[in-house]
């Protein structure tokens, strides 16, 4: 099957603020996506960091994209980019986590339903 993960960072890249930090990590079946970006100045965390996004598209889904035409993988990436921006729309970033420590990230499953339809 082809390799779809540098096509949905970009989906995602163009729903996030500038300069967000997203990675596409290898390994295991599902494709996962890695998302997070910098918060508005805090007096005293200038570089302060959302809440890491953990977005994670289902093997059977990719499969179900890969065998698609070309229309229907371009009515999954429109499908694909109206749930994501509902599922942004709906999250808060911020967190009260201490300099040092990780906030939990917050993961989306991505299914056939979403997906294909």
């Amino acid at each position: 099957m082809k390799d779809y993960s540098s096509h949905f960072r970009n989906l995602v890249e163009v729903q996030l603020p500038d300069e967000s930090r997203i990675l596409t990590p290898r390994g295991g079946q599902d494709m996962m996506i890695l998302a997070s970006w910098r918060l508005p100045a805090d007096a005293f965390r200038a570089s302060k960091r959302s809440r890491m996004i953990r977005i994670v598209i289902e093997e059977a889904a990719l499969q179900d994209y890969a065998r698609g035409s070309d229309a229907a993988r371009l009515a999954g990436d429109e499908r694909f980019g109206a749930w994501l921006r509902s599922q942004l729309s709906a999250f808060d970033p911020n967190h009260d986590s201490p300099l040092g420590v990780e906030p939990t990230p917050v993961t989306w499953p991505v299914g056939a339903h979403i997906l294909n339809g």
